[in-house]
């Protein structure tokens, strides 16, 4: 009958179009965008500026949000000239608050902070996947506690103190928060209600550009930690910042117990080198060889030729980005380590090829 070819045609095909999923989030979001039946989605209620390149997003989820722990952090979905594109971002808010924030810092070549902080605005809706992450507090609270945050590395260390003020804790913290001048300091208004409203937490500011009177100036040290943490043998410690602060805080606090959250700036990777010649990449699943130069990581030269796997954080936390390597040899950029030739799963984010490669993509 020539009034229906395509349900006699191809019939699986119209049938596979009936998924009632599908339907009933096109329908839900027809009445609500923020509703839907398989996807987190969060309307953004408030946009709140803390520093000239960094906002804070303030969102109400459906009711598919599971929650998280202060300390994790959770898969922001954006569109992008047509592009769904994921990262992963700390929740800087507190468990209980009415509603979810996130505090994104712009940083240079940074495809998702730049997009979030000049377009993103009240009233549009966003997609969050599960919160995650082992940043977190211990059931038994240690008695000293320090905290070293390196410039947006204070957002998962802003949720837990909020989470030490709601359990009236009984201990000390200190945090050390490391900027580049005092303009750049995130959430001061938070932690000098803290401070003022608790005896159990002191703050001190660390300029690294721009000094300021009052104010410690300098890069993380040896002597910054004797001047200000006069406790710091009989300190649990939490650290979150740029790679260079992680590398120089692990070594001056050996013996210690320490829980780290490492971020990468875009391009910037550990045991970045520049080489000669390119080498083939084979992508099984797509059929295509391409040709990368092996001087930063598999990823971001897989996107510089129009190609997008699945990425999240870009920093080797969130796993969105394993692959199996069915032949060849890449370098990991998170602690330079050299791979075997054989098969093997790898984060492509934090992953630099060594030779020709075939990869499951």
């Amino acid at each position: 009958m020539k009034s229906f070819p395509f349900i006699y045609n191809e019939p699986r095909e119209f049938l596979s179009s009936l998924q009632p999923k599908e339907w009933a989030n096109f329908f839900l979001g027809e009445l609500n965008p923020r509703f839907s039946v398989t996807a987190t989605k969060a309307k953004v209620i408030e946009v709140k500026e803390e520093t000239s390149d960094s906002k804070t997003i303030v969102l109400k989820p459906n009711w598919l949000w599971k929650g998280f722990a202060s300390g994790q952090h959770v898969p922001v979905t954006v569109e992008i000239a047509g592009r769904r594109v994921t990262r992963f971002y700390s929740l800087s808010s507190h468990p209980n608050d009415k509603y979810l924030q996130i505090t994104v810092k712009r940083q240079k070549g940074g495809l998702v902070s730049n997009f979030i902080n000049q377009n993103i605005k009240k009233g549009d809706i966003l997609e969050l996947g599960e919160a995650s992450g082992d940043f977190v507090l211990t059931k038994e609270l240690p008695k000293d506690l320090l905290f070293l945050a390196g410039g947006s590395g204070i957002t998962p260390i802003h949720s837990i103190l909020r989470s030490l003020q709601t359990l009236n804790y009984t201990g000390k913290a200190t945090l050390l928060y490391f900027v580049r001048s005092y303009d750049d300091i995130i959430f001061k208004s938070s932690f000098d209600s803290m401070q003022k409203n608790s005896n159990w937490l002191t703050v001190h500011y660390v300029f690294s550009d721009i000094p300021k009177e009052g104010y410690a100036s300098g890069f993380l040290s040896k002597e910054i930690l004797e001047t200000y943490v006069p406790n710091l043998k009989s300190s649990s410690v939490y650290v979150c910042g740029p790679s260079p602060m992680q590398t120089k805080a692990l070594s001056l606090l050996e013996g210690l117990p320490v829980k780290s959250e490492l971020f990468l700036l875009p391009g910037q990777n550990v045991g970045k080198v520049k080489k000669e010649g390119t080498v083939d990449v084979f992508l099984t699943l797509s059929h295509k060889t391409i040709q990368v130069k092996g001087e930063r990581s598999i990823l971001e030269e897989l996107e510089e030729q129009g190609i997008y796997p699945q990425s999240g954080c870009r920093m080797g936390i969130c796993h969105t980005c394993v692959c199996k390597k069915q032949t060849g040899s890449i370098t990991d950029l998170s602690n330079g380590e050299t791979s075997q030739l054989g098969e093997e799963n790898i984060q492509i984010c934090v992953s630099r090829a060594e030779s020709n490669l075939e990869l499951e993509l």
